[in-house]
């Protein structure tokens, strides 16, 4: 029995899982639809790899080739788009041209293959491993297609890993090891080791297992593709306060009245509202008539829509995604001293500017309420200073 194919089975089987997992989580995200896209083409190349390889005959092997063709033709352009979304290259994504030099040499790419010799050969051949395809005469263009693709998506990364927010260089970290590995290892014994007339199984399929497990890593260690929906009924009644986009509001106060107050005439008059509270929901539902979709209780207790006070990946997390699928939206925390308590105040600090980053970057507005006696002056003072407003109620 060939067990060659089944190095090739496996890496299918999890960009398959990881890409039905992911568009579940969230079938209207941005981020979510371009990375289950780009886990589907690496599972139709790998799965039909198995198949090819695993084939009784020539043209079954032929039939097999053909079919994985959409699949590897496209992945660079569907990686490098997912990276844009996660980058949130949003001039990039606005352009038309920007799909044009992403998918149009991929459609050519596959044109060719399907139709010609020139990137590899028509007919199968068999090997030690199975069947599979020679390099044509023109594979090094490919090679320059989908290398430049991926060094421009590296280059992103990169760029991620500078500047942004702490959670969204956690979450890059890996991405830029798993794809680099990838491309490195993929580009070796599928190309240029065969071009060379070495005789090396073709390991691509196999290695695109390291692109899956650094996913899967960044999920479970660093929460991507956590989904926040907000949502709550408008009212006719005059709006109150006035929050500019993209500033960030501090209101000193005991107990989160003032702080609630401004942020339900915000979300009551079409801005969507996340509201991060220390209190438990069942009494904010009552007393204030808030929907439970707009609340998130920062508890040590594990139940539906909560999440830990030690756990800043996942709380940063969530205001990211948040603030990715909402425009013009505020958040809304009166649970500081609980993040100091559980976390130390250098990194409150860290999470403060995170917020603020996020609120900026996406035209959205930030209101904190926090009672001044859990704080130190010289605390209170490094928390004012991070805020345009500072509001005594």
């Amino acid at each position: 029995m060939n067990l060659w194919p089944f190095l090739s089975l496996i890496p299918g089987l999890s960009h398959l899982t990881q890409g039905i997992y992911v568009i579940f989580r969230d079938r209207k995200s941005k981020l979510n639809i371009t990375f289950a896209i780009y886990a589907f083409s690496l599972a139709l190349w790998c799965i039909s790899e198995f198949f090819n390889r695993s084939a009784s005959d020539l043209q079954t092997a032929f039939v097999w080739t053909r079919i994985g063709g959409p699949g590897w033709c496209f992945m660079a352009s569907f990686w490098l788009h997912f990276i844009l979304v996660f980058s949130r290259q949003k001039k990039l994504l606005k352009s038309p041209y920007t799909y044009i030099w992403l998918y149009l040499p991929s459609a050519i790419l596959l044109y060719l293959f399907l139709t010609t010799d020139l990137v590899y050969s028509r007919d199968p051949v068999m090997v030690f491993f199975g069947y599979t395809v020679q390099p044509g005469n023109y594979i090094w263009t490919f090679i320059l297609y989908y290398v430049l693709m991926y060094i421009f998506g590296i280059f992103i990364l990169l760029g991620v890993i500078s500047n942004g927010t702490n959670l969204e260089k956690r979450q890059a970290k890996p991405i830029l090891v798993g794809s680099t590995f990838f491309l490195l290892l993929s580009t070796a014994t599928n190309v240029i080791f065969p071009s060379k007339d070495i005789n090396v199984t073709k390991f691509a399929t196999f290695f695109s297992i390291v692109w899956a497990i650094s996913i899967f890593y960044t999920v479970v260690k660093h929460k991507l593709f956590i989904i926040v929906m907000p949502a709550v009924n408008e009212t006719d009644t005059p709006q109150r306060y006035h929050i500019e986009n993209g500033k960030g509001y501090l209101i000193k106060e005991e107990t989160p009245e003032k702080g609630f107050d401004i942020f339900y005439d915000q979300i009551t008059h079409g801005t969507p509202g996340l509201y991060i509270t220390k209190l438990q929901p069942d009494k904010v539902i009552e007393n204030y008539g808030l929907n439970r979709n707009n609340i998130l209780w920062l508890t040590y207790s594990k139940s539906e829509r909560t999440i830990s006070p030690k756990d800043i990946d996942g709380l940063t997390s969530l205001v990211s995604d948040f603030f990715r699928k909402t425009k013009e939206s505020i958040l809304y925390l009166d649970c500081l001293d609980q993040i100091k308590f559980s976390n130390g105040f250098e990194r409150l600090q860290s999470i403060i500017r995170d917020f603020k980053k996020l609120c900026k970057d996406n035209e959205s507005s930030v209101l904190v309420s926090v009672p001044p006696m859990m704080f130190e002056k010289s605390q209170l003072a490094d928390i004012e200073k991070a805020f345009e407003e500072v509001i005594v109620n």
